[in-house]
């Protein structure tokens, strides 16, 4: 008995082995992060990859229509989760409507998120500049101008918006110059939601705060800065497409592209202009349509064409004979004068403009 007791004693007393952990429990999180960056890292690179042969692949094809464009010092990166090509000084020269033209910018960094490649965000270094072969230039200079696109130019484009700011352009030739500016710029284009895609309708948003515009002055006199707004949508458009100016023209206007303007609203010193309607282009590539004018601040208007400053009796007679009628619109702050407003129907037709009956002007072709 007494023996039993001590082999349970010293039984008791033994310690208990248990197993000794697997290596690989240990090591197992380091070698999942190794994976995991590995992962990330070999994406990254395809991406990238697939970026440069996107690029080179665009460039080969604007080469073929005879338009070169160069990105000296392209470089890519923002690895991880970005890939963004910037490029120094980046060159174009071909044929733009007509004309050889050359062109440099002083740099431009595009952005995409590795997750959303179909999403682009491009940022523009100034100055722009633009010479042809005829000699004349146009230089541009700004603070800030950048542009988010989404989906691909042409019908496949979603969303485009482009915002500027502190925005100075001088375009010269032989006949002179012409200096513009604004203090701000922003431009919305979506595709219309509720549209088919068939119709290729987009709409249009746009805000122009403090313009310099040298015609606008002589048209409506002053110089005081213009901002204006606009919402609109256009039919049939490809917007991007890359097939020059006239040439999209010409799609859009054999397709039957219009352009509904819900609104548009130009505000310089105590003078508004409000106009709506549909415009579109004829055979002969000029604008035809109709539009509803309204002018607001009348007086100084007819005044800066000479016509004296008894506003309500001639904004009501022009009014009754061109078929208008007196607009409920409060005039802009400061103005002054009994008439708040009046609406006159401008019509585009054949070559002509009209306000009600009566001519008003030649139409010259838009390209």
């Amino acid at each position: 008995m007494e023996q039993q007791v001590r082999r349970w004693s010293r039984t008791k007393q033994e310690p208990v082995r248990r197993p000794r952990p697997s290596r690989l429990r240990i090591f197992a999180p380091s070698l999942l992060l190794l994976l995991c960056g590995g992962a990330v890292g070999a994406f990254w690179t395809f991406a990238s990859w697939c970026t440069a042969q996107e690029i080179d692949a665009w460039l080969g094809r604007e080469a073929a229509l005879g338009r070169e464009w160069s990105c000296p010092d392209r470089k890519i990166g923002g690895f991880p989760f970005r890939i963004e090509v910037s490029c120094a000084k980046p060159t174009f020269s071909g044929v733009a409507e007509g004309r050889a033209v050359r062109g440099q910018l002083a740099g431009a960094v595009a952005v995409a998120q590795v997750y959303a490649p179909s999403h682009v965000i491009v940022e523009a270094e100034g100055p722009l500049e633009v010479r042809d072969e005829t000699g004349a230039n146009l230089s541009a200079a700004w603070e800030l101008l950048r542009a988010s696109l989404a989906g691909k130019p042409g019908a496949a484009l979603e969303r485009i918006s482009v915002e500027g700011k502190g925005l100075t352009v001088v375009a010269a030739n032989a006949a002179g110059s012409l200096e513009t500016g604004a203090r701000s710029l922003e431009l919305h284009l979506r595709r219309t939601p509720e549209r088919p895609p068939e119709d290729g309708a987009f709409d249009v948003a746009a805000t122009l705060n403090g313009a310099r515009i040298a015609p606008l002055d002589a048209m409506l006199g002053g110089s005081d800065a213009t901002d204006a707004t606009v919402l609109a949508t256009v039919t049939r458009a490809e917007p991007l497409g890359g097939h020059g100016l006239k040439s999209e023209l010409d799609r859009w206007r054999e397709a039957g592209g219009r352009v509904q303007l819900t609104s548009l609203t130009l505000l310089k010193g105590t003078k508004r202009v409000d106009a709506a309607g549909s415009l579109g282009l004829d055979e002969l590539h000029r604008a035809q349509g109709r539009i509803e004018v309204t002018l607001t601040g009348l007086d100084e208007l007819l005044q800066s064409m000479g016509v004296g400053s008894r506003t309500a009796a001639i904004g009501g007679l022009i009014a009754s004979v061109l078929g208008g009628k007196k607009a409920d619109v409060e005039p802009p702050p400061g103005a002054t004068g009994a008439l708040k407003g009046v609406t006159l129907p401008l019509r585009l037709d054949a070559g002509k403009a009209f306000l009600g009956p009566i001519p008003v002007a030649r139409l010259t072709p838009v390209y």
